[in-house]
């Protein structure tokens, strides 16, 4: 039987699944990791067949050293932080699906941005901004309101939006001493062109409209959206607390017009053999922006249970299929019903140590299913997004009926953190 190694940089919900695609392809999985903890190496020998252990899972050259000898089938990830140089893993061993340069230019917000802009894509002013001082300059460039967030972030890690030309330097000077403490190694290497993520960030032009994501697959040059997402849920930090299919009040014409914005987005960037999770805002003045293209991987959390219940699709299937240049997987039937999903966050930060009130939250007349994503041991902070428990409800009204239910989940959920 053929192997198909999936690349882990750490814990990560979304192994299990990817293995179970890989199966159910046909394939073999096995781990390639960073050294394992006991406790870590018990858990995923239930999960994957095989492990290979390399010091550094982003140096391509050396874990591609590390399974050349295997003949590996493919070699896949759906670890945002290490998609492109997985890529380039695949590459290195004649198994690639999409470039590995497209996937690099993707993780680099300010290049997605000129490039959707030379393919005559609308998208809000944005600047780079290298330093406190260059405030007032920034500001007159992008015009203000604008939103600062990290040129290669995720999970809108260190998102802010500013007003003013004080803020704007207030938020430089934010991230410029918290992005340095992150354990995300992303932000630990400078990006191909030299840019230090942790000393250059992102400035956007304020954006004003309703925000939804659509997650696209793209076969053989042909772009596919699988569903439009409302995010009537959203916090002052940018989080995304709730989420529904389909979304409330869009119109057929509105829902075509994202959808075309998004695959169009995908395909500028020379996209292909993969999928890609992208988040747009209509604007009320520029139509359907693309603001996020988060390629190589589908949604997170547990998105992909929700477009499954709302679909059909399996988009994590889907994902790993495109990977290993097997058929596509059977699709179902969606729900008949607008199906909607709960985020609930950890408040403060600090190392996990227990969940509780999840069995009451299942006990809710509306829940469908709570996955709960995190484990003790995981360090949480709220300086990003993470989907610590995810409710899937139905049996909803409108936007303030998911609100309702938002607010009741959480009220149930504790999070009992310890210093990190």
């Amino acid at each position: 039987m053929k192997t198909a190694f999936i690349v882990r940089e750490t814990r990560g919900h979304w192994i299990r699944d990817f293995a179970q695609a890989v199966r159910d392809a046909g394939l073999r999985p096995e781990l390639v990791t960073e050294p394992l903890d006991d406790a870590e190496r018990a858990e995923l020998a239930s999960v994957v067949e095989g492990f290979v252990v390399v010091d550094d899972v982003r140096d391509a050259p050396a874990v591609a050293d590390a399974l050349r000898d295997r003949a590996p089938a493919a070699v896949l990830t759906g670890a945002e932080g290490i998609i492109a140089s997985t890529a380039r893993v695949a590459e290195l061993l004649s198994v690639a699906r999409c470039s590995a340069d497209a996937l690099t230019l993707a993780h680099d917000k300010f290049a997605v941005r000129q490039a959707l802009a030379e393919a005559g894509l609308p998208g809000p002013p944005a600047a780079l901004f290298a330093g406190a001082g260059d405030a007032a300059r920034i500001a007159e460039e992008v015009g203000l309101p604008a939103i600062v967030k990290p040129v290669n972030g995720a999970a809108s890690t260190l998102v802010r939006t500013v007003s003013t030309v004080e803020e704007l330097a207030a938020a430089y000077d934010l991230l410029a001493t918290r992005l340095p403490e992150n354990a995300d190694a992303r932000y630990h290497r400078p990006l191909p062109n030299g840019l230090d993520p942790r000393r250059v960030f992102l400035v956007e032009g304020l954006l004003r409209g309703p925000e939804y994501a659509v997650d696209v697959l793209v076969r053989d040059g042909m772009a596919e959206t699988v569903t439009v997402v409302g995010k009537p849920l959203i916090d002052e930090r940018k989080f995304e607390l709730g989420m529904v299919v389909p979304p409330f009040g869009l119109t057929e014409d509105r829902a075509a017009a994202i959808r075309s914005a998004a695959s169009a987005a995908v395909l500028a960037l020379g996209l292909d053999q993969t999928c890609a999770h992208v988040e747009v805002i209509d604007d009320a003045d520029r139509g359907p922006v693309v603001v996020e293209v988060n390629a190589g991987r589908p949604a997170g959390g547990a998105q992909p249970a929700l477009l499954k219940l709302a679909t059909g699709i399996d988009v994590t299937a889907e994902a790993v299929s495109l990977a290993l240049g097997t058929p596509p997987p059977a699709r179902g039937t969606g729900l008949p019903v607008p199906v909607g999903y709960l985020i609930v966050y950890a408040e403060g930060s600090g190392r996990l140590v227990r969940v509780e009130g999840t069995a009451e939250v299942t006990d809710l007349p509306e829940v469908l299913e709570v996955v709960t994503i995190v484990s003790p041991g995981q360090v949480l902070t709220d300086d990003q997004e993470i989907y610590a428990v995810n409710v899937l409800v139905a049996g909803f009204a409108d936007a303030d009926d998911l609100a309702a239910l938002h607010a009741e989940a959480t009220k149930l959920v504790r999070f009992e953190l310890e210093n990190a």
